[in-house]
């Protein structure tokens, strides 16, 4: 007993001692450029993050002098704080640590739970985001705390509606799309432990806001989502993201917003890829070789209506979501163009010639559209 004991207890100074000197030791050697993997590359094609982009990747960061952000003091409990953030994100098989700890859990508690401080275990396998480091919490969103304040939304209001004066004034039609987080859409999945405060989330008092005060358009197809959810799987079980059904139900909700027009999902084609896909939450996780569970739909532009078809040229400014909305477009005008929002230069309206611009956020982001993205190289 006293050697088995003692074997423990060497084992166990082993782990927690050789770990953080490996740590040490690889991140003084010199550091290269990371690239990503062919895996990696795969997640952000298929949810959503860089498909449907034909541009995609071509804008890269400036590395000159110039392009680089001011220097900014730091006191030196920040600079330790630094320190200690970036020795904790290279731990020496921090990923393969974060996995098992995520699997032992999931494994003790039936699958009904998993020790992640970014990614929340749901009810029928379906994983949500729970970061508070990206974005607005989707849980907050989900329990109906934090809302926008009033000068918040009146800000939110205030660009939108230049903006849309902006591009008015230059031929161009201007809309705004909130794509509603997974927890508001699925909230049957949510486990029952999150108490819900308010059914309103950000997405809805501003879609409201904006609807009651300003003449833009602003399209929050949530009930849209909510009311196909029973027809097909709108948003991806192991993902941020929705898949390309969801996003062309959103879009159809946007094209009868807009144009009067609207379709089923039984009226147009999806061709199924991959049936094992892995979502970013299930990376995030630790749980990819659990969770391969996802199937993967592209939609097919030939099967739509050419009674919706616009012959118009689209500049679609938007977040990940944009890659699969910008796809499903594609099937319903003459020329469509994909940037992010961080990615957008005012050159683009000259470059591209657009009839029509769509600036799109998902609702976690919904806060940037005070932002003037798209009009402050004008200004």
């Amino acid at each position: 007993m006293k050697n088995r004991e003692k074997w423990i207890t060497i084992a166990f100074l082993i782990f927690i001692l050789v770990i953080p000197a490996v740590t040490v030791v690889r991140n003084m050697m010199p550091q290269t450029k990371q690239e990503l993997t062919d895996e990696e590359k795969a997640i952000l094609e298929n949810n959503g993050t860089n498909a449907g982009g034909e541009n995609t990747g071509e804008n890269e960061a400036q590395t000159d002098e110039a392009a680089q952000p001011a220097p900014t003091e730091e006191t030196a409990f920040t600079q330790l704080q630094n320190k200690i953030d970036y020795f904790t994100d290279s731990l020496f098989g921090r990923t393969k640590l974060i996995a098992f700890n995520a699997g032992l859990t999931s494994l003790l508690t039936g699958g009904t739970y998993i020790e992640s401080t970014q990614v929340l275990m749901g009810k029928n396998n379906m994983l949500f985001y729970k970061t508070e480091l990206d974005g607005h919490p989707p849980v907050w969103d989900y329990m109906g705390i934090d809302h926008f304040s009033t000068q918040q939304l009146e800000a939110i209001a205030a660009n939108l509606v230049a903006t849309k004066a902006h591009l008015e004034s230059k031929g161009i039609a201007f809309y705004v799309m909130c794509m509603p987080n997974k927890e508001i859409v699925y909230e049957e999945n949510m486990p029952d432990t999150i108490a819900r405060v308010s059914e309103v989330s950000r997405g809805v008092q501003l879609a409201e806001y904006m609807k009651e005060n300003t003449d833009v358009t602003f399209v929050y197809p949530k009930d849209a989502l909510i009311e196909k959810k029973k027809d097909a799987q709108l948003y991806y079980l192991t993902d941020t993201h929705c898949n390309q059904k969801g996003s062309f139900v959103a879009m159809q909700a946007f094209f009868k917003e807009v144009y009067g027009t609207c379709a089923e999902l039984d009226d147009v084609v999806f061709e199924t890829g991959a049936t094992d896909y892995v979502g970013d939450l299930a990376y995030i996780a630790g749980l990819a070789d659990k969770f391969n569970i996802d199937t993967v739909y592209a939609f097919q532009r030939a099967s739509a209506d050419e009674a919706q078809y616009h012959d118009q040229v689209l500049l679609f400014v938007g977040d990940s979501f944009g890659g699969f909305l910008s796809a499903v477009c594609k099937g319903y005008y003459k020329e469509v163009h994909w940037e992010h929002p961080d990615k957008f230069e005012y050159s683009m309206y000259e470059e591209y010639q657009p009839d029509v611009v769509i600036f799109e956020r998902a609702e976690r982001y919904c806060h940037q559209f005070e932002e003037p993205v798209l009009i402050n190289a004008y200004e």
